[in-house]
């Protein structure tokens, strides 16, 4: 199927049976002006790229639409905000599909499968199955049927991988890692941490801080150093790793109210989305710089950058294998997804593991 047919299909069937919002006369004037709450706090990367997506549907929309960013807890808390898209509390919000795996598992196959979801895929390859692999027609299946939720959702920003954590001194095996009180992402990532007998934690960004400081969690992962400084990461914590496997492929959404979205009309909607497919290839460009520029700041602040156990990697990956395999046995959809990374990796796996092979020469050149 097309993506666009399949666009506009999704368009009119998301909430079944409810009536259709007219669309909006461009002759009226009036800008249509929606919120956008994000799940992240003010001054972090995601806010810097949120405003310049609202900025270029501004610009291209000639003034017609205007969407007003909101940081994290404005409105809703971040775990919420599905739901409060759904309900039209928000016209639209920024979270991760992952937020979602406590309604159904699948969500961390779109914005942050374990290690590629053990098909190999990296994050690259995760964005050309999204976007040429089958997995968008998937993707808004999961929210309009395995969510019900009358909205329509789009992968906008990858913020991946994801640093393996930072700590109060260096880990240097998985049974020390198993031994403290870790915040990690909620879904699947816990799902395996848990697996390997881990103590996980499940945190807001804003309680990061205060919980290190009182002494109530061992360590954390939040997203990348370009994210990471921004929370203030570094003050608490002297040594870090950026080696990790739990959402090593992170992929952030923009989720959008059925009915605001039906309202807009066919030309509106191709507008927004150009304007967040085009978010996906300035996110990648975008993390490449600030994450480099916050790794160097973090190191001149004093802290230490250490390679990940050893022992992390197989155990992780063995672990994730057998939260994967429980899931798929259980869960058709869940497996339905899966098969299909599977299945177009096998096609694309092949040709980026010789490629990569350019990027280590490449690297070893620079070095010499």
């Amino acid at each position: 199927m097309k993506r666009r047919n399949f666009l506009k299909t999704a368009s009119v069937g998301i909430a079944a049976g409810a009536a259709a919002a007219p669309a909006v006369s461009l002759a009226q004037g009036t800008p249509i002006r929606w919120k956008l709450q994000s799940a992240n706090p003010s001054g972090t990367p995601h806010m810097t790229l949120l405003n310049r997506f609202s900025s270029n549907v501004d610009k291209m929309s000639n003034g017609r639409l205007k969407i007003e960013v909101l940081t994290s807890g404005a409105i809703v808390k971040p775990n919420e905000i599905l739901d409060a898209v759904n309900k039209g509390v928000v016209d639209s919000g920024q979270w991760w599909t992952h937020y979602a795996t406590g309604k159904h598992p699948a969500g961390g196959l779109f914005s942050a499968p374990l290690g590629g979801s053990g098909s190999g895929l990296d994050q690259m390859g995760q964005l050309a199955w999204y976007m040429r692999g089958g997995g968008r027609d998937l993707y808004v299946e999961y929210y309009t049927k395995m969510l019900k939720a009358d909205v329509m959702p789009f992968l906008y920003a990858p913020d991946g991988p994801e640093a393996f954590g930072w700590f109060k001194k260096p880990v240097t095996s998985v049974a020390e890692f198993t031994k403290l009180r870790f915040r990690i992402s909620s879904g699947l990532p816990r799902d395996v941490l848990k697996e390997m007998g881990g103590v996980p934690l499940n945190l807001a960004g804003a309680e990061l801080i205060p919980a290190a400081e009182r002494g109530l969690v061992d360590g954390v992962e939040w997203i990348n150093p370009a994210n990471d400084i921004k929370v203030g990461l570094q003050d608490v914590f002297k040594f870090y790793s950026i080696q990790g496997l739990h959402q090593a492929i992170d992929i952030a959404d923009v989720v959008i109210n059925g009915a605001k979205w039906r309202a807009l009309g066919p030309d509106l909607q191709a507008i927004v989305e150009t304007a967040l497919t085009a978010s996906l290839f300035e996110a990648i460009l975008y993390f490449i710089h600030e994450n480099a520029v916050a790794l160097n700041e973090i190191k001149a602040k004093g802290v230490t950058v250490f390679d990940a156990p050893a022992d992390y990697a197989p155990a992780w990956i063995k672990a994730s294998k057998k939260v994967l395999a429980a899931l798929e046995e259980k869960d058709p959809f869940f497996k339905k997804v899966l098969d299909s990374q599977r299945a177009f990796a096998k096609v694309v796996v092949p040709y980026t593991k010789e490629t990569s092979k350019l990027s280590t020469l490449i690297a070893g050149a620079a070095a010499t």
